[in-house]
Protein backbone atom coordinates (compact mmCIF):
# COMPACT_ATOMS: atom_id res chain seq x y z
CA UNK A 1 0.00 0.00 0.00
CA UNK A 2 1.37 3.48 -0.89
CA UNK A 3 1.98 5.71 1.54
CA UNK A 4 0.60 9.62 1.75
CA UNK A 5 3.06 12.45 3.55
CA UNK A 6 1.03 15.30 4.48
CA UNK A 7 3.09 18.14 4.91
CA UNK A 8 1.68 20.68 6.67
CA UNK A 9 0.91 24.84 5.76
CA UNK A 10 2.81 25.45 9.05
CA UNK A 11 5.66 23.98 11.22
CA UNK A 12 6.34 24.62 14.92
CA UNK A 13 10.48 24.24 16.21
CA UNK A 14 11.40 25.01 20.51
CA UNK A 15 14.30 25.40 22.47
CA UNK A 16 14.72 26.01 25.67
CA UNK A 17 17.88 27.94 27.52
CA UNK A 18 17.79 25.97 31.00
CA UNK A 19 19.76 28.70 33.41
CA UNK A 20 20.34 30.39 36.66
CA UNK A 21 21.01 33.87 35.65
CA UNK A 22 18.66 37.23 34.69
CA UNK A 23 17.92 37.24 31.48
CA UNK A 24 18.48 40.72 30.97
CA UNK A 25 18.01 42.27 27.18
CA UNK A 26 17.91 39.15 25.16
CA UNK A 27 17.87 40.75 21.56
CA UNK A 28 20.98 42.40 22.30
CA UNK A 29 22.85 39.62 24.04
CA UNK A 30 21.42 37.03 20.72
CA UNK A 31 22.92 39.87 18.33
CA UNK A 32 26.21 40.52 20.21
CA UNK A 33 27.10 36.74 20.17
CA UNK A 34 26.16 35.76 16.84
CA UNK A 35 28.25 35.85 13.70
CA UNK A 36 26.93 39.08 11.69
CA UNK A 37 24.57 36.89 9.27
CA UNK A 38 22.72 34.92 11.89
CA UNK A 39 22.44 38.22 13.95
CA UNK A 40 20.74 40.13 10.68
CA UNK A 41 18.20 37.04 10.30
CA UNK A 42 17.70 36.51 13.22
CA UNK A 43 16.80 40.20 13.96
CA UNK A 44 13.95 40.58 11.40
CA UNK A 45 12.84 37.52 12.91
CA UNK A 46 12.78 38.39 16.53
CA UNK A 47 8.83 39.81 17.57
CA UNK A 48 6.98 37.74 14.98
CA UNK A 49 5.68 34.36 15.00
CA UNK A 50 8.98 33.13 13.60
CA UNK A 51 11.14 34.14 16.41
CA UNK A 52 9.18 34.36 20.12
CA UNK A 53 11.47 34.47 22.86
CA UNK A 54 9.80 33.86 26.60
CA UNK A 55 10.92 33.85 30.18
CA UNK A 56 9.51 31.77 33.03
CA UNK A 57 10.75 30.71 36.66
CA UNK A 58 11.73 27.62 36.09
CA UNK A 59 8.99 26.30 39.10
CA UNK A 60 6.36 27.76 36.85
CA UNK A 61 7.60 26.41 33.37
CA UNK A 62 5.34 25.42 31.03
CA UNK A 63 8.42 22.91 30.06
CA UNK A 64 8.64 19.41 31.33
CA UNK A 65 12.52 19.18 31.21
CA UNK A 66 12.88 16.32 33.23
CA UNK A 67 13.68 13.56 30.67
CA UNK A 68 15.77 16.00 28.82
CA UNK A 69 19.59 13.83 28.09
CA UNK A 70 22.72 14.55 27.52
CA UNK A 71 26.51 13.39 26.76
CA UNK A 72 27.58 15.73 29.48
CA UNK A 73 25.92 14.51 33.38
CA UNK A 74 26.76 18.13 34.69
CA UNK A 75 24.47 19.54 31.93
CA UNK A 76 21.82 17.25 33.28
CA UNK A 77 22.68 18.33 36.89
CA UNK A 78 22.87 22.31 35.79
CA UNK A 79 18.97 22.11 34.13
CA UNK A 80 17.73 20.74 37.34
CA UNK A 81 19.11 23.35 39.67
CA UNK A 82 17.95 25.96 37.00
CA UNK A 83 16.11 28.75 38.23
CA UNK A 84 14.76 30.24 34.37
CA UNK A 85 13.58 28.42 31.63
CA UNK A 86 13.87 30.62 28.37
CA UNK A 87 11.95 29.57 25.68
CA UNK A 88 13.12 29.82 21.76
CA UNK A 89 9.82 29.08 19.90
CA UNK A 90 9.44 29.85 15.95
CA UNK A 91 6.20 29.54 13.90
CA UNK A 92 7.67 28.68 10.13
CA UNK A 93 5.20 28.33 6.83
CA UNK A 94 6.69 25.51 5.06
CA UNK A 95 8.78 27.59 2.50
CA UNK A 96 10.88 28.47 5.35
CA UNK A 97 12.36 25.41 5.92
CA UNK A 98 15.17 24.08 6.84
CA UNK A 99 16.51 27.69 7.06
CA UNK A 100 13.97 28.57 10.21
CA UNK A 101 14.83 25.72 12.40
CA UNK A 102 17.83 26.85 12.06
CA UNK A 103 17.85 30.23 13.31
CA UNK A 104 16.09 29.24 15.78
CA UNK A 105 18.53 27.28 17.26
CA UNK A 106 21.25 29.31 16.45
CA UNK A 107 19.45 31.86 18.97
CA UNK A 108 19.22 29.66 21.42
CA UNK A 109 22.59 28.69 21.55
CA UNK A 110 23.25 32.75 21.83
CA UNK A 111 21.47 32.93 24.81
CA UNK A 112 23.06 30.20 26.63
CA UNK A 113 26.36 31.29 25.64
CA UNK A 114 25.18 34.97 26.82
CA UNK A 115 23.86 33.50 30.21
CA UNK A 116 25.92 30.26 30.94
CA UNK A 117 23.30 28.04 30.69
CA UNK A 118 22.28 24.50 28.82
CA UNK A 119 20.21 24.73 25.58
CA UNK A 120 17.67 22.04 24.98
CA UNK A 121 16.48 20.77 21.75
CA UNK A 122 12.25 20.12 22.79
CA UNK A 123 11.80 17.95 19.87
CA UNK A 124 14.49 15.31 20.83
CA UNK A 125 14.87 16.68 24.74
CA UNK A 126 18.07 16.10 24.47
CA UNK A 127 20.96 18.83 25.56
CA UNK A 128 21.95 20.98 21.67
CA UNK A 129 25.63 20.70 21.29
CA UNK A 130 27.34 24.29 21.90
CA UNK A 131 29.56 24.35 18.76
CA UNK A 132 31.09 26.98 16.47
CA UNK A 133 28.14 28.32 14.59
CA UNK A 134 30.05 28.30 10.86
CA UNK A 135 28.27 29.67 7.91
CA UNK A 136 24.45 30.99 7.78
CA UNK A 137 23.65 29.17 4.81
CA UNK A 138 24.56 25.76 5.91
CA UNK A 139 22.25 23.10 6.77
CA UNK A 140 22.82 19.18 7.32
CA UNK A 141 20.53 17.00 8.77
CA UNK A 142 23.93 15.23 10.22
CA UNK A 143 24.01 18.39 12.45
CA UNK A 144 22.49 16.92 15.37
CA UNK A 145 18.14 17.40 13.98
CA UNK A 146 17.32 13.69 13.64
CA UNK A 147 17.14 12.84 17.30
CA UNK A 148 18.64 9.45 17.33
CA UNK A 149 21.86 7.42 18.07
CA UNK A 150 22.59 4.16 18.34
CA UNK A 151 21.81 2.43 21.69
CA UNK A 152 24.31 1.18 23.58
CA UNK A 153 26.57 -1.87 22.34
CA UNK A 154 24.57 -5.27 22.45
CA UNK A 155 21.51 -3.93 24.58
CA UNK A 156 23.99 -2.74 27.06
CA UNK A 157 25.47 -6.14 27.13
CA UNK A 158 21.74 -8.17 27.94
CA UNK A 159 22.22 -9.58 24.38
CA UNK A 160 23.72 -12.97 24.16
CA UNK A 161 22.78 -13.66 20.44
CA UNK A 162 25.87 -15.12 18.48
CA UNK A 163 27.59 -11.68 16.68
CA UNK A 164 27.94 -14.02 13.79
CA UNK A 165 24.18 -14.86 13.30
CA UNK A 166 22.80 -12.26 11.08
CA UNK A 167 18.93 -12.88 12.57
CA UNK A 168 20.53 -13.47 15.85
CA UNK A 169 18.07 -10.62 17.25
CA UNK A 170 15.87 -8.06 17.00
CA UNK A 171 17.13 -5.82 19.35
CA UNK A 172 17.42 -2.56 17.89
CA UNK A 173 14.54 0.06 17.33
CA UNK A 174 15.89 3.34 15.72
CA UNK A 175 13.09 6.46 15.74
CA UNK A 176 13.59 9.89 14.75
CA UNK A 177 12.91 12.66 17.25
CA UNK A 178 12.75 15.89 14.86
CA UNK A 179 11.61 16.19 11.66
CA UNK A 180 8.28 16.74 12.44
CA UNK A 181 9.15 20.78 12.44
CA UNK A 182 10.28 20.00 8.89
CA UNK A 183 6.63 19.07 8.10
CA UNK A 184 7.76 15.12 7.54
CA UNK A 185 6.60 12.35 10.02
CA UNK A 186 9.05 10.49 11.79
CA UNK A 187 10.82 7.19 10.65
CA UNK A 188 11.42 4.44 12.28
CA UNK A 189 13.54 1.09 11.57
CA UNK A 190 12.51 -1.92 13.96
CA UNK A 191 13.78 -5.38 14.81
CA UNK A 192 17.17 -4.86 13.58
CA UNK A 193 19.86 -7.26 14.97
CA UNK A 194 22.66 -5.81 17.05
CA UNK A 195 25.32 -5.70 14.39
CA UNK A 196 23.15 -4.72 11.69
CA UNK A 197 22.94 -1.36 13.86
CA UNK A 198 25.16 1.56 12.73
CA UNK A 199 23.61 -0.10 8.85
CA UNK A 200 20.51 0.75 10.22
CA UNK A 201 20.93 4.03 11.67
CA UNK A 202 22.70 5.08 7.91
CA UNK A 203 18.91 4.07 5.91
CA UNK A 204 17.27 6.07 8.93
CA UNK A 205 19.39 9.06 7.84
CA UNK A 206 19.55 8.75 3.88
CA UNK A 207 15.58 8.00 4.03
CA UNK A 208 15.59 11.36 6.26
CA UNK A 209 17.62 13.17 3.37
CA UNK A 210 15.67 11.91 0.36
CA UNK A 211 12.44 12.92 2.16
CA UNK A 212 13.39 16.54 3.52
CA UNK A 213 12.69 18.38 -0.13
CA UNK A 214 9.33 17.25 0.48
CA UNK A 215 9.21 19.91 3.76
CA UNK A 216 9.17 22.40 1.97
CA UNK A 217 5.62 21.61 -0.20
CA UNK A 218 2.62 22.14 1.47
CA UNK A 219 -0.35 19.62 0.86
CA UNK A 220 -0.43 15.58 -0.01
CA UNK A 221 2.41 14.17 -1.49
CA UNK A 222 2.06 10.48 -2.85
CA UNK A 223 5.08 8.67 -2.37
CA UNK A 224 6.20 5.55 -4.63
CA UNK A 225 6.10 1.98 -3.47
CA UNK A 226 10.16 2.02 -3.31
CA UNK A 227 11.91 5.03 -2.20
CA UNK A 228 15.08 5.24 -3.86
CA UNK A 229 17.84 6.07 -1.95
CA UNK A 230 20.98 7.40 -3.63
CA UNK A 231 24.70 7.99 -2.66
CA UNK A 232 24.21 11.84 -3.48
CA UNK A 233 21.54 11.26 -0.03
CA UNK A 234 23.68 9.89 1.71
CA UNK A 235 26.46 12.18 0.84
CA UNK A 236 24.07 15.84 1.53
CA UNK A 237 23.19 14.11 4.86
CA UNK A 238 26.39 14.93 5.67
CA UNK A 239 27.19 17.91 3.97
CA UNK A 240 29.27 16.58 1.41
CA UNK A 241 29.19 16.58 -2.52
CA UNK A 242 31.00 13.72 -2.66
CA UNK A 243 29.41 10.47 -3.78
CA UNK A 244 29.69 7.76 -0.60
CA UNK A 245 29.06 4.81 -2.61
CA UNK A 246 29.56 3.76 -6.74
CA UNK A 247 26.53 1.40 -7.32
CA UNK A 248 22.76 2.28 -8.23
CA UNK A 249 20.19 3.18 -5.38
CA UNK A 250 18.58 1.33 -2.73
CA UNK A 251 15.64 0.46 -2.70
CA UNK A 252 13.20 1.03 0.67
CA UNK A 253 9.37 0.74 1.67
CA UNK A 254 7.92 2.67 4.15
CA UNK A 255 4.78 1.78 5.81
CA UNK A 256 2.28 3.52 8.35
CA UNK A 257 2.86 2.44 11.74
CA UNK A 258 1.60 5.12 14.09
CA UNK A 259 0.27 9.00 13.26
CA UNK A 260 2.87 10.75 12.17
CA UNK A 261 5.24 8.08 11.68
CA UNK A 262 6.23 6.26 9.21
CA UNK A 263 8.33 2.58 9.39
CA UNK A 264 11.04 1.47 7.01
CA UNK A 265 11.52 -1.87 5.23
CA UNK A 266 12.84 -3.74 2.70
CA UNK A 267 11.82 -3.69 -0.83
CA UNK A 268 8.32 -5.87 -1.64
CA UNK A 269 10.50 -7.88 -4.03
CA UNK A 270 13.38 -8.81 -1.49
CA UNK A 271 12.30 -12.29 -0.52
CA UNK A 272 14.18 -13.06 3.10
CA UNK A 273 13.96 -10.43 6.43
CA UNK A 274 15.09 -7.65 7.36
CA UNK A 275 18.11 -8.27 8.72
CA UNK A 276 19.03 -10.36 6.06
CA UNK A 277 18.66 -7.28 3.81
CA UNK A 278 20.75 -4.74 5.85
CA UNK A 279 23.44 -7.72 5.51
CA UNK A 280 23.43 -8.38 2.12
CA UNK A 281 21.74 -5.61 -0.05
CA UNK A 282 23.58 -2.44 1.53
CA UNK A 283 26.70 -0.74 0.40
CA UNK A 284 29.37 -1.70 2.68
CA UNK A 285 30.19 2.71 3.97
CA UNK A 286 26.60 2.14 5.14
CA UNK A 287 27.70 -0.91 7.41
CA UNK A 288 31.05 1.69 8.59
CA UNK A 289 30.93 5.41 8.55
CA UNK A 290 29.24 6.54 11.80
CA UNK A 291 30.44 9.78 11.44
CA UNK A 292 31.91 12.32 8.84
CA UNK A 293 32.60 15.81 8.86
CA UNK A 294 31.28 18.28 5.84
CA UNK A 295 33.28 18.92 2.98
CA UNK A 296 33.28 23.10 1.06
CA UNK A 297 29.89 24.23 2.90
CA UNK A 298 26.41 23.27 1.05
CA UNK A 299 23.37 25.74 1.02
CA UNK A 300 20.90 24.84 3.19
CA UNK A 301 18.53 25.17 0.46
CA UNK A 302 16.81 21.84 -0.07
CA UNK A 303 15.45 22.44 -3.31
CA UNK A 304 11.96 22.17 -4.56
Amino acid sequence: MRVTITVPEETTAGFVVATDRDPGDLPGAIRRRLPVPFAAAVSERLGTPRLVLSCHPAADSPWDLSSVTGVDEDDIVRIRQATRHIGVTSVLPAGDLPSGPHLARAAAKAISEALCGVPIDLASEHVVQVVPFGRFDEFTLADDWLGTTLPPYRNAGRCTADEDDIDGCACVTLTTRGLRRFGLPELEIAGVACPHDLAALNVLRTTAQRLLPLGRHPGDHLLPPQLMLTSADFSAFWGNREPMWDDGPIAVRLTEVAPDRLGIRPPADFPGTLNEWLWDELPPVLHELLSCDPDDAISGRTGD
